[in-house]
């Protein structure tokens, strides 16, 4: 655990120099406010010593510079009584801004089913989100989503906990390089629908590492509901999507994306749904135990590589009727090498056969040095008619 934070002499403290309470029952937001008011005209820091803050009313950041931090994410709380407003509202008026940072906090919110967000931010350049936990499940202290990012450059969250967001637990669009580190995702899905990290249209320059989405909906969800730039140019390394009631990975609309050393496992449905994706590479992870398929892969995916990894227990849902990896009718420009698939690492044979391609004009594809372990149906089913293709060296 990081040390806790010491107030600078030089920095705000909302008890001494704005009246702040901290004791979780006076409203704070008027004194949290004119500190953070005060910093813009001074450029000092806003600290928040150990207590518990409660606020009436989103805290708004509309200076460049400013940083607002407290002694601990454990011993420091803002406590947003009103389930509309958001905690922090980041933003100059749509212009950007420069050098946000927030670290060593606990956001949660009172009311019952908030639809107010942990932090919104827009356009935002070289911003931190540090040492926080938004949400917090041992009190099922809910709300819609704990850091909504659109707009700008050069975002981080690094060494944080997201719990109990109903929506996203960490939500990207336009945002030119993310950068996410040792990051636990936590999640209901009392919504049916909540994802534990969004990336929407125009991001781009994608370096995760040690994330980790465990429960709600659907794990990693990369879209473009802008109908503009896809997400594009990411690298996840050592990323987790685990006992989600959907999908692990779910590329309805993606370019250029590297999965490494990761792993999907327990979806109730696909461990990885690949659709409108080019260039996905899935290296040295682990497919397992999901409801149907390991990865599907539909019609509008191409220049897809799966190699070097372990796909087994799928279909768990219902033994021989899915695979551990199904590629639809017409997909084509894909390489699928040197995996383990089907019974291992103490999971049960259930998938019919490890690679299952449909009937169809499916083509331009490498089949190669895959091993297939007792799967129920047979280790591969080619329905192809496409002739330039390679399938050799499968045991």
């Amino acid at each position: 655990m990081p040390a806790p934070a010491q107030a600078q002499t030089r920095d705000l403290n909302v008890k001494l120099d704005c009246g702040a309470k901290g004791d979780g029952a006076a409203d704070d937001t008027n004194k949290i406010q004119d500190c953070i008011n005060r910093s813009a005209a001074s450029g000092q820091a806003v600290y928040l010593p150990t207590g518990a803050y409660r606020i009436t009313d989103q805290l708004r950041v509309a200076n460049h510079n400013t940083t607002i931090y407290g002694n601990s994410s454990a011993t420091t709380t803002i406590v947003q009584a009103n389930g509309t407003a958001h905690i922090f509202h980041v933003s100059n008026d749509g212009n950007p801004i420069d050098k946000i940072q927030f670290r060593n906090l606990e956001l949660v919110y009172s009311t019952p089913n908030p639809s107010g967000f942990g932090i919104l931010c827009n356009n935002c350049w070289r911003t931190y989100f540090q040492q926080l936990n938004i949400g917090r499940a041992a009190t099922n202290a809910f709300m819609g989503t704990g850091i909504w990012v659109t707009g700008g450059n050069q975002v981080f969250l690094q060494d944080s906990v997201i719990s109990q967001t109903t929506q996203q637990g960490a939500y990207f669009a336009n945002v030119g390089d993310v950068f996410l580190s040792d990051v636990e995702v936590n999640q209901p899905d009392a919504s049916g629908t909540s994802v534990g990290v969004v990336f929407d249209t125009g991001v781009g320059g994608i370096y995760a590492t040690n994330v980790n989405v465990t429960g709600g909906h659907t794990g990693f969800l990369f879209q473009n509901t802008q109908k503009k730039v896809p997400p594009n140019f990411g690298f996840f390394t050592n990323c987790l999507a685990d006992t989600l009631n959907g999908v692990g990975w779910n590329f309805q609309a993606a370019q250029s994306m590297r999965l490494t050393n990761s792993w999907s496992a327990t979806a109730a449905v696909y461990g990885i749904q690949v659709k409108d994706a080019d260039g996905l590479s899935i290296t040295d992870s682990r497919i397992y135990n999901n409801g149907a398929d390991g990865i599907f892969v539909e019609p509008g995916a191409r220049n897809l590589t799966i190699k070097d990894s372990t796909i087994t227990g799928n279909s768990r849902g219902a033994p021989r009727r899915h695979f551990g990896i199904n590629i639809a009718a017409g997909v084509s420009d894909f390489q699928i090498m040197n995996n383990m698939i089907g019974q291992a690492d103490g999971f049960a044979n259930s998938q019919a056969y490890g690679i299952y391609i449909a009937p169809g004009v499916t083509d331009n594809y490498m089949i190669l040095g895959n091993e297939y372990r007792r799967n129920l149906a047979g280790g591969l089913e080619n329905g192809a008619t496409g002739a330039n293709k390679v399938v050799a060296n499968n045991l």
